[in-house]
């Protein structure tokens, strides 16, 4: 005999059967299991062992051995094992926790997301094996949280199978506490809700695996304990072989029969299976036994013990009473079920609750509709109670109900899951549930039960729970309640199908998929007049649900679940015995690559209150911000569109921005260890949240997004405030720690922060103010000038002592500062801000960089830093009573202290003059009037300190180009006045003359650079310091701005341009010049009109002049004149046309109060056209881009003219005043463009001429007389522009040139015109203009934007196609050239008729003129277009 192994002994095996036990053989002897021959004992290890497998010995392994999971081994596909070593028993501790994982109260569970109404926890116990194989999987498909894309963009695609040696599947059995994970070759069983990170884990080698990875796995179904143990058994079936085993108990299973060598489990096979046929489901229905479902359709009972309790294995195939097929009790469900083609497969099997112990009802589902209901006996008996289709009711109430799912195809219709309605409901929960009253029913006949039905699409599926109560072969579709939240298809490859769970007490459904689960609400809502109208149409009004993501990638993915129920008064003494005790319904999840994952609701009365949970935006925000952010969270929160408008997005972005700053939420520790740490967490909780609202595209508004970068900003500057903190207290000698920031937070106002409470242990009032008050920061930076005012003037230090305050307060001023500055610029993009630009208007947040408070105690600490510099620096270095270093550092500090002043008083400028408070715009008023002068006397300060190039900086940045001029000269003066002072040596002289001569070569550089805004200043400068000579002898002017200046100065006059031309005859100069700004340089239109004029002028003087010269000098001269004068001509009739169009617009913004309002007033008026094309939105920021730069009176370029002309609204008869507008368009295009450019410029204007009526309509002629369609031809845009370019050619073409016939034809003019102006093309010409490139002014533009321009490009193309197909456009163009052709000669033949009649009248004396006759074959005098 084999004496077993001591460290066996006290093992899982306490409280099971003897061993010794003979085993009784089954009454069906088919059934019986033949022991298989004894083999050497293998002995178990602890999983966490680590044992020297090179000293051990290979030894064989028994394939079906069954063993606790405290063994270490290698898994091979046909079920063998190598020992590693002897079992060893160790103490294993939990798993440590890590730095900032969020642990639920007690159970070592580590919260993954929560809100107010579930929790989702990752539950702590994995069987070692299983936790490496997820850890694996996490370190290999990690990822930034930051950097993830949408569900819909991942790269890992739907219907991808998994790796075939990682698939496993399972279930959680919340009545016994345990949960079960197969893979091909071994079952695991481990009590999932044990607090310890390694449980008690009992693996058990499977019976003939499947030697074919792709089989299915096998199916398992843990079985409820026996008389004499307390843990389940475990009963296996191997689908593809039909093998099954059964272990009675789990822990007893690892207990061997030593004499025999025997595993403790009996095994069989099921009979009678067909070819092909594998076992697809396992169904629980005990205390009557299982159901096994089988591919081709058919059922069978599985029973796991005999009529006295003991195990044996037996398998009858149920057999129908309508049929006589042989085979079993109740045959096959193909012929209760119909055909799999008519009523589709067998979706699901439900075992009902039990009212009698023994028997059970089950109900049997198909994707199609069709329901079956048996009620079955231990032992396989069984009576049949319900076979209903419900396919066409289930379809008609769905789409009755829900209006998405009656868009869909019907035939797409499915059956996904359906689930047995809890029963013995306390009262509260039966009255607050919106089910029907089936569920007070207790009758074995009715069937309550609730489907998981879906509708689709090839890209998503629309998903609905469905109440139906069946009752013999009565039936009745009750409640539709539509899931809005998740729509993704059901993945075919996914490890197990949609489950659907409705725990006690049926206030809640868990929609279990492969990647998601949906929390449903079954409760009833408050009552209102809505709620009552949609239960009146059998539609549960909307309630609560959300949708729990999975990272979709790699192999994350739900293999197993399962449900836990409150305890109550519905089960019986045994459940309550070994059901895991919780308070509230959950689904606990078995996940591939990560474990288990517990989905619990936090209090399922709150559903049926008179306030039940809801999902808001900010609790989306929460989850994403907090949760989301850690790299190791399996779920996903950017996978699914927010169900919020942009508004009530971005309202709860602002709060829970405020929170993070502040403190305020729970999610942040108020005490924390490290205070950097914590700062450093909250700014990355801050770009978290800025992230995820970009990758979701929130449509946030300027006041959203500033607030939220504002937020972000104070906590950086937060963060940097607390290092230089630490380092003034560590540069500050023992016993003299107190600094500048710490004085600080004592002496703000007490209104201004929140106090520390030292009752409850807050005592450090720096850290508390860091915590709780960083949102004030502005009120923070600007109490450190007070400090120093109320140190110095109260004398509470030494001189030193102050010195070091202002040191410190520059320190903390402008490093904060600046800190913002680089934040903003380094975010702007993440935040969709220009970072140059501050906000301002009505609603918009106030700079907190720019705050009154910050601007006027900046300038207040400058102004002290002067006084403080004078009265310790400029005297004497070496007679300083304070610390020399310190006040060098506040002398080299003050160029970037009053840069960061400028600064923050430019914000508060652009801020205040747009504020709604007329006494914040009065005070920024006050602020533009003193800005010249303050930052002039700013920068000119720190020439006292020998900061010349510092200023010369200073007022580069902020263009100060009069401070900048009179810095530069004062410096050459005084260089060269140090050169010329007595006792200057030579080499000092030399050394100055040469440092004054660099400089006034830098302000030549600068002359160029900046040209008159600084040529300007420094000739006034010059010109007051050395008078006009120093002026005219400058030298280093190469591009001739002494002469510009002095242009520009009215007293100066003899020597302006007008002096050129009178007095120095130099008019070739004084064109140029003036031809040059005109054409080139100069952005208003006004003036470049002027100056074309006037250069014109002069090219013609001077031409005029030249005549009287050399003639073969006046021909090449006149050939160049000619040019230009040709370029002037086309530039002044651009401005022409586009003067004429700005007095469209003026009627219109004559009533704004400003540039905004005009641009809103012009825009909501001649916009209206562009605005009505849904197809062509990017045309609008091309037109405002236009409209914008036309109300400022700009010079527009020609292509940009165009656009504004052919996108317009303007009154129909403004060709009255200035022509219609295409045919402006085309005149643009003549004079403004040239070669390929012109020929595709005047394609689009055709193009948008030709779609601005509707030809389909034209093109109905139907019941018009001939009068009347020509009204309507001539009210069309074509038809006018037509008009205009065949009224043009009629007075270009030269009188000799004219046909002889009176009717000018289109041949005519085309033949006979001299002119180049021929832009005249066929509606099919105009086609694929700019639909593939775009024109010159987008080349450096983003692609995305060209790409949207050329879709609606693309989009004008579609609609002229159409009416060129459908509304015979080229042949009605052909008509409408024909009808203002005829129209122009009817126009032409009335003068001439008045011109004949005024000269027989001067000749006869006549009165009578020759009649006219009313109509030519052309459009009316009558017509609209008059």
């Amino acid at each position: 005999m084999f004496e077993p192994n001591q460290q066996d002994q006290g093992g899982p095996a306490k409280g099971t059967r003897s061993s010794r036990r003979r085993a009784r053989p089954s009454s069906n002897t088919d059934a019986t299991v033949q022991a298989p021959k004894a083999k050497r004992q293998r002995v178990p290890l602890h999983e966490t062992t680590v044992a020297n497998t090179e000293a051990l010995p290979e030894t064989d392994l028994e394939l079906d051995q069954v063993k606790s999971d405290k063994v270490l081994v290698n898994i091979k596909r046909d079920g063998n094992e190598n020992l590693l070593g002897p079992r060893k028993e160790l103490s294993v501790r939990s798993k440590k926790q890590k730095a900032g994982e969020r642990t639920a109260k007690g159970d070592g569970s580590i919260v993954l997301t929560t809100n107010s109404a579930y929790t989702v926890s990752k539950l702590p116990a994995l069987p070692d094996r299983l936790r490496a194989d997820a850890q694996s999987k996490l370190d290999q498909h990690s990822y930034l949280p930051n950097s993830l894309p949408p569900l819909d963009q991942l790269s890992i695609k739907p219907g991808v199978p998994n790796n075939s040696q990682d698939r496993q599947h399972g279930a959680v059995y919340s009545t016994s506490g345990y949960a079960l994970s197969l893979t091909h070759t071994h079952a695991f069983v481990w009590p999932y809700a044990s607090t310890a990170a390694s449980p008690e884990t009992f693996t058990f080698g499977l019976p003939y695996p499947s030697k074919n990875p792709t089989d299915p796995l096998p199916l398992g179904s843990l079985v409820s304990p026996s008389a004499a143990s307390d843990e389940p058994g475990l009963v296996v079936v191997m689908p593809m072989s039909g093998k099954i085993a059964y272990w009675e108990s789990i822990s007893s299973a690892a207990t061997l029969d030593f004499i025999r060598q025997q595993r403790h489990g009996v095994e069989d096979t099921i009979p009678g299976m067909f070819s092909g046929e594998h076992v697809v489901q396992i169904v629980n229905a005990e205390s009557a036994g299982f159901v096994l479902v089988f591919s081709s359709g058919r059922l069978a009972y599985l029973s796991v013990r005999d009529m006295h309790g003991r195990p044996t294995i037996s398998v009858q195939f149920l057999r129908s009473s309508l049929t006589n097929a042989v085979g079993g009790l109740l045959g096959s469900i193909r012929h209760v079920l119909g055909s799999t083609s008519a009523h589709g497969d067998v979706v699901a099997v439900r075992a009902s609750h039990a009212t009698r112990v023994g028997e059970r009802v089950i109900v049997a589902a198909t994707t199609k509709g069709k329901f079956n209901a048996w009620r079955i006996h231990r032992g396989g008996h069984h009576d049949a109670l319900s076979d209903i289709d419900l396919k066409s009711e289930l379809i008609h109430q769905i789409q009755e109900a829900d209006s998405t799912s009656a868009g869909l195809p019907e035939e797409s219709f499915q059956v996904v899951d359906f689930t047995c309605v809890p029963r013995g409901l306390d009262r509260k929960y039966v009255e607050a549930s919106r089910l029907s009253e089936a569920l007070v029913h207790d009758e074995d006949s009715v069937q309550h039960l609730l489907l998981l039905t879906s509708f689709s699409s090839k890209t998503q599926s629309r998903y609905a729970l469905v109440e139906v109560v069946i009752s013999g072969q009565n039936k009745k579709v009750g409640a539709v309640r539509p899931l809005t939240s998740y729509t993704s298809p059901v993945r075919l490859n996914a490890p197990e199908r949609p489950k659907l769970y409705v725990p006690r007490p049926a206030m809640v459904a868990f929609v279990v998929f492969d990647r998601a689960v949906v929390i449903a609400s079954l409760a009833a809502p408050p009552d209102s007049p809505e709620s009552q109208l949609q239960e009146d149409s059998h539609i549960i009004p909307a309630t609560f649900e959300d949708v729990v993501d999975l990272r979709d990638e790699g192999n994350v993915q739900i293999v197993g679940s399962g449900t836990e129920e409150p305890t109550t008064s519905g089960h019986s003494q045994d459940e309550l015995r070994l059901r895991h005790r919780t308070k509230n319904p959950a689904a606990v999840l078995l996940v591939q690559g990560v474990g288990t994952v517990r989905v619990a609701v936090n209090e399922v009365d709150r559903f049926a209150s008179e306030m039940p949970p809801t999902i808001s935006a900010k609790s989306k925000l929460e989850q994403a911000v907090f949760f989301g952010v850690k790299h190791d969270n399996p779920l996903v929160f950017q996978g699914r569109s927010l169900p919020f408008t942009a508004q009530e997005i971005g309202d709860a972005a602002i709060e829970l921005s405020h929170e993070i700053v502040a403190s305020k939420t729970p999610f942040i520790p108020n005490v924390p260890a490290s205070l950097e740490n914590n700062m450093r967490t909250r700014v990355d909780y801050l770009e978290r949240l800025i992230s995820h609202l970009n990758t979701f595209k929130v449509d946030l508004d300027a006041r959203t997004r500033w607030a939220l970068l504002y937020d972000s900003e104070k906590m950086a500057v937060a963060t940097w405030l607390w290092r230089k903190n630490e380092q003034f207290i560590a540069e500050r000698p023992k016993g003299d720690k107190k600094n500048l920031l710490s004085e600080t937070v004592l002496y703000i106002n007490e209104k201004q922060k929140t106090e520390p409470n030292p009752a409850i242990g807050e005592v450090d009032p720096v850290r508390h103010w860091f915590i709780n008050d960083v949102w004030k920061l502005e009120i923070f930076i600007a109490w450190a000038y007070q400090i120093i005012k109320y140190a110095y003037t109260e004398r509470l230090t030494d001189e030193n002592g102050i010195n070091r305050l202002v040191w410190e307060a520059a320190i903390v001023n402008k490093g904060a500062l600046q800190e913002a500055e680089q934040h903003r610029l380094r975010n702007a993009r993440l935040y969709g801000v220009n970072p140059r630009k501050c906000p301002h208007g009505v609603g918009m947040p106030a700079p907190w960089t720019g705050t009154k408070v910050i601007h006027v105690n900046l300038k207040r600490l400058i102004e002290f830093s002067y006084e403080w510099l004078d009265n310790y620096y400029l005297p004497s270095l070496e007679k300083a009573s304070v610390d020399v270093k310190i006040l060098k550092s506040i002398r080299d500090m003050l160029p970037a202290l009053t840069s960061r002043y400028f600064t923050a008083l430019n914000e508060y400028i652009s801020w205040a003059e747009k504020s709604s408070d007329p006494e914040i715009q009065e005070d920024a008023r006050k602020c533009i009037q003193a800005y010249p002068t303050n930052i002039y006397e700013k920068i000119l300060r720190l020439k006292d300190y020998d900061l010349w190039d510092e200023a010369i900086a200073l007022a580069q940045e902020h263009e100060a180009y009069a401070a900048l001029a009179d810095v530069m000269v004062q410096h050459i003066l005084t260089l060269e006045e140090s050169a010329l002072a007595p006792g200057t040596s030579t080499t000092k002289a030399e050394e100055c003359h040469a440092k004054a001569e660099d400089r006034k070569r830098q302000m030549g550089g600068y002359f160029n650079q900046y040209q008159e805004r600084f040529a300007f200043p420094a000739y006034e400068a010059l010109l007051e310091a050395s008078g006009v000579q120093a002026v005219l002898e400058f030298p280093y002017d190469t591009e001739g701005y002494a002469t510009k200046f002095l242009r520009s100065r009215p007293e100066l006059a003899k020597i302006s341009w007008i002096n050129d031309v009178e007095r120095e005859n130099d008019i070739a100069r004084a064109a140029e010049t003036l031809l040059t700004l005109g054409l080139t340089q100069e952005q208003q239109v006004w003036s470049k009109k002027i100056e074309l004029s006037l250069g014109k002028l002069a090219l013609l003087a001077e031409e005029a002049d030249q005549r009287n010269g050399d003639s073969e000098m006046i021909n090449g001269f006149s050939g160049s004149k000619a040019a230009s004068i040709e370029k002037v001509d086309q530039a002044l009739e651009v401005i022409a046309v586009q003067n004429g169009l700005y007095s469209q617009i003026r009627p219109t913004i004559a009533e704004a109060v400003d540039e905004r309002a005009e641009f809103e007033l012009a825009m909501k008026y001649h916009g209206a056209w562009i605005h009505a094309q849904k197809k062509q939105k990017a045309f609008q920021s091309v037109f405002e881009d236009g409209m914008e730069r036309l109300l400022k009176h700009e010079a527009l370029p020609p292509l940009t003219l165009i656009d504004l002309l052919t996108l317009v609204y303007l009154d129909p008869k403004h060709f009255e005043a200035i022509g219609d507008q295409f045919y402006l368009a085309l005149k643009v295009a003549k004079h403004g463009l040239k070669g390929e450019e012109r020929s595709n410029a005047e394609r689009l204007i055709w193009r948008r001429c030709l779609i601005r009526d509707d030809w389909k309509q034209v093109n109905v002629t139907n019941l018009k007389d001939d009068e009347h369609q020509l009204q309507v031809l001539g009210e069309t845009a074509v038809y006018r522009t037509l008009f205009a370019v065949v009224d043009e050619r009629k007075f270009q073409i030269p009188p000799s040139k004219h046909p002889s016939n009176t009717a000018l034809t289109s041949l005519a003019i085309l033949e006979h015109s001299n002119d180049a102006f021929r832009p005249c093309i066929k509606p099919s010409d105009a086609l694929g203009v700019y639909t593939d490139s775009l024109d010159r002014r987008f080349d450096g533009m983003d692609d995305s934007f060209r790409h949207k321009l050329m879709d609606a490009m693309k989009a004008e193309d579609v609609k002229l196609k159409t009416y060129i197909d459908k509304a015979r456009l080229d042949e009605w163009f052909k008509t409408t050239l024909e009808a203002a052709e005829n129209t122009v000669a009817l126009v032409y033949g009335r003068m001439t008729a008045k011109k004949a009649a005024a000269a027989a009248i001067a000749v006869n004396g006549s009165t009578r003129a020759p009649l006219e006759s009313a109509s030519a074959g052309g459009v009316s005098a009558g017509s609209s277009f008059w």
